[in-house]
């Protein structure tokens, strides 16, 4: 058995992507966990506060921090409860969830097999802690993102896929023309066949 964690985006909680349980292979488990922090003004939750840096999007390095720690704790529980192994547990998120992807992935790669990255990207106060090992040379990265999307610009998502070139970093990058800041057929379609892969 495989497992695929899906992690929500902002304002959200950990039903939104479970919905798309269905869409999936056969042959992995899903489950989708809550993000900690309640988001003001909505009725759901977040992953961290968004911030700016030297008047760049960012997050709050402390929750961010703190998320990255409460993700690895929950994916060796999950995996020890259902029995998984590391080697069959893909860990992805859309938009918020998809940024914690990124910072789960490339810093703890040893807990994983692979992330899928849907309309995310690196914050530049992330960059400095991504270290090319051999065990982030193994992961598999798929990602996906649209390039209508307003909310994370395709241009970040692009930038995030060009830092990881440039540390010898491979990944496998969909761009969807015409889509903005979602999750269409198209990409659960092609993030099927790399998870089948």
């Amino acid at each position: 058995m495989k497992m695929l964690i899906l992690m929500h985006g902002y304002g959200s909680d950990e039903k939104d992507l479970f919905e798309l349980a269905k869409a999936f292979p056969e042959n992995y488990f899903i489950v989708s966990p809550r993000a900690p922090y309640v988001a003001t003004g909505t009725n759901g939750y977040q992953w961290y506060e968004m911030t700016e840096i030297n008047g760049q999007r960012d997050g709050n390095a402390q929750q961010l921090a703190q998320s990255r720690t409460t993700i690895a704790t929950f994916i060796t529980q999950v995996s020890k409860k259902y029995k998984v192994a590391p080697g069959s547990i893909y860990l992805s998120g859309f938009s918020q969830g998809a940024i914690m992807s990124y910072q789960v992935g490339l810093t703890q790669p040893n807990l994983i097999n692979g992330i899928a990255v849907l309309s995310g990207m690196i914050y530049p106060s992330f960059q400095k802690s991504i270290k090319p090992t051999p065990a982030l040379q193994k992961l598999k990265i798929f990602v996906a993102h649209g390039a209508a999307d307003t909310r994370i610009p395709y241009a970040k998502g692009k930038a995030a896929k060009d830092l990881l070139a440039s540390k010898g970093i491979t990944l496998e990058f969909h761009e969807y023309m015409g889509m903005g800041h979602s999750i269409t057929a198209d990409v659960i379609r092609d993030m099927n066949k790399w998870l089948q892969k």
